[in-house]
């Protein structure tokens, strides 16, 4: 291999995820969702769904150019796949006969979220309410209250040879698991995305439609429900999350019949992620711990360790695997090896890459990391990742997201973007992360933006002690709780010679009147925002007067969940104040920016940014 090549946008743009694998029955091929970083304009995101044999390593491609295709599910028997696939307003369920190798496609009525197979026959899909007033909505007679007009996520159900048969109404369906006539469900009385922090767990008669509660924590979350292979049991996740889909806690077991319900994992110092059961009685999970992550057998309450490596199983937001017989499925990358699927034996742990999916990158540099832990104020120990550009770089902090996320080991990314513009980066696990277990996962409940910033600033310090770090050349950056972070921080301390602030709350108490997220903040911060208490007390609004650094914000225009209107407040009151700081707007964006030219125009910006205050 010649001379390796700094990492650049294009680079990045050429990268290919995989966030979703499914092994077959037999064990003889896998169906997975290959994925880009970014759409064009106008066009829809590159999601395609693609079948790969794990005795030749062929790949071939299912589903349709152009569209976006999700959600493979192969039938029992496993001669059957099918998948979920969008385009515009258009909404396909395709369905692959593999023996036969036939094709049909199946027209959906609304958006579909998740696709799962009852049995052999039978397919159960999660299929948006048409809007009932559509016609009149396109004529201009479109006016509505607010919160008033429901759209539920229902379950349908779809038989060869007799078509789609609606099972509920009235009631949200978030995700579910099938087995034969039962389904387990994650499910709520409205469908906002605030209904989902306060969901249940119910089981759904696939004749009757009929629904019974069976589960509820108040003020905690729920998520991935998997049913037994007898229906006696049901194994989910349990924690305080701050985002839907972003799941990693503890795993929990109920008894269907009488509801009794156990935490097979308390005290546990790690965080799952997914299960899988083997049989009636024993189960697989993946879990991380601090970035090590282990697929792990439990049987008669002990756990044996299967297999492990230092990584980022995809899905990084909420990392997955997939099982059959003696071999495991996981998506992963790290710092030396861009994200391919593994293929485990789990009777001695041993692995190999069977994609090549990200064959390009291997002419890109690798950026070492190293897992640093310090003592915060309180004398909790913190960990986090950091990657050196050299002794007397400056340092880019990168605050995550959530905040019940995590920082995980990378090849390419925002972090290596950096790197290639001479940052050294440093992606602090503050309290309230995932990957160390759900107690400290919940260790910011009611104090966010408190201690989980001095685990930040201490170590910023073990680097400048430790590492070499320059004090005076030490910028941050960050999105979503990220953003608000990075925008807090500054009110704080004058540490940093600059921030990149990406949409991030800056009132909080604005931000419970207008985010669709109102029930998270309430959860997290543990106290009425009417109060006005912690909802003031941790506003980087409230402190404008306090900044003396360079801001540079950046936001989507179409964010639900973080409104713009958060960052025109900030700016405006900095500005007000004859403060340094720019607002770089993107529209059509939401929590993120996923169009090419929008993400080619941020780094842009940024490095320009960057480079004019270095």
């Amino acid at each position: 291999m010649g001379k390796l090549r700094e990492h650049k946008v294009e680079d990045y743009l050429k990268s290919r995820n995989i966030p979703e694998v499914m092994i077959s029955p037999d064990g003889s091929k896998a169906a997975l969702t290959i994925t880009g970083v970014f759409k064009n304009f106008r066009e829809e995101i590159d999601s395609e769904v693609a079948l790969l044999s794990l005795r030749n390593k062929n790949l071939r491609y299912l589903s349709r150019k152009g569209w976006t295709s999700y959600s493979p599910a192969f039938s029992r028997s496993g001669n059957k796949l099918a998948y979920l696939s969008r385009k515009g307003e258009e909404q396909r369920m395709v369905l692959n006969d593999l023996d036969n190798e036939t094709v049909e496609e199946i027209v959906l009525e609304g958006a579909a979220d998740l696709l799962r197979w009852a049995d052999d026959t039978t397919l159960l899909v999660s299929i948006k309410d048409k809007d009932q007033s559509a016609e009149e909505k396109k004529a201009g007679d479109d006016g509505f209250f607010f919160e008033e007009e429901p759209r539920f996520d229902s379950l349908w159900s779809y038989r060869v040879g007799s078509g789609l048969r609606r099972i509920t109404k009235g009631i949200q369906v978030w995700e579910f698991d099938a087995n034969s006539r039962v389904v387990a469900a994650i499910t709520s009385a409205l469908p906002y995305e605030w209904s989902w922090y306060e969901a249940d767990i119910s089981l759904i008669d696939v004749d009757t439609g009929s629904v019974r509660k069976i589960y509820h924590k108040k003020d905690r979350q729920v998520a991935k429900p998997r049913l037994s292979p007898d229906n006696r049991k049901l194994l989910f996740l349990e924690s305080l999350w701050s985002d839907r889909g972003v799941n990693s806690g503890d795993v929990m077991s109920i008894e269907i019949r009488g509801r009794e319900s156990r935490n097979l994992t308390e005290g546990d110092e790690r965080s799952y992620s997914e299960m899988q059961w083997r049989d009636e009685e024993k189960f697989l999970t993946l879990s991380n711990e601090d970035g090590r992550f282990s697929i792990y057998l439990f049987k008669g309450g002990k756990k044996k360790e299967l297999w492990a490596k230092y990584g980022s199983v995809h899905r990084p937001w909420s990392p997955t695997f997939s099982a059959s017989g003696d071999i495991a499925v996981v998506s992963f990358e790290n710092w030396s090896q861009p994200n391919e699927l593994l293929l485990i034996d789990l009777k001695n742990g041993k692995e190999k890459g069977i994609t090549s999916i990200n064959s390009y990158l291997e002419g890109c540099r690798r950026y070492p990391s190293q897992k640093i832990s310090w003592k915060s104020t309180d004398g909790l120990e913190i960990t986090g990742i950091f990657r050196s550009a050299g002794k007397g770089s400056p340092l880019m902090v990168i605050v995550h997201g959530g905040p019940t996320g995590s920082s995980a080991d990378s090849f390419i990314g925002q972090s290596t973007l950096f790197l290639s513009q001479g940052y050294s980066v440093f992606l602090p696990n503050y309290r309230g992360s995932v990957g160390r277990g759900r107690k400290f996962a919940e260790l910011n409940l009611g104090d966010m933006g408190g201690m989980d910033l001095k685990d930040i600033l201490t170590g910023v310090d073990f680097l400048v002690n430790n590492m070499g770090v320059d004090r005076k050349r030490i910028f941050i950056t960050g999105g979503s709780y990220g953003g608000f972070m990075s925008a807090w921080a500054i009110t704080q301390t004058d540490l940093f010679k600059g921030a990149i602030s990406l949409f991030g709350i800056s009132d909080w108490v604005s931000f419970h009147g207008v985010s669709n997220l109102p029930t998270w903040d309430r959860i997290h911060y543990n106290e009425d925002p009417y109060k006005f208490n912690k909802f003031l007390k941790f506003s980087p609004l409230w402190y404008a007067d306090r900044v003396k650094t360079p801001v540079l914000l950046a936001h989507g225009m179409e964010d639900p969940y973080v409104p713009v209107g958060q960052y025109y407040q900030f700016y405006r009151a900095l500005k007000d104040r004859k403060k340094d700081v720019r607002l770089l707007l993107f529209p059509r964006e939401g929590h993120g920016f996923r169009e090419r030219k929008h993400i080619e125009k941020f780094y842009r910006e940024v490095f320009k940014w960057l480079k004019e205050r270095r």
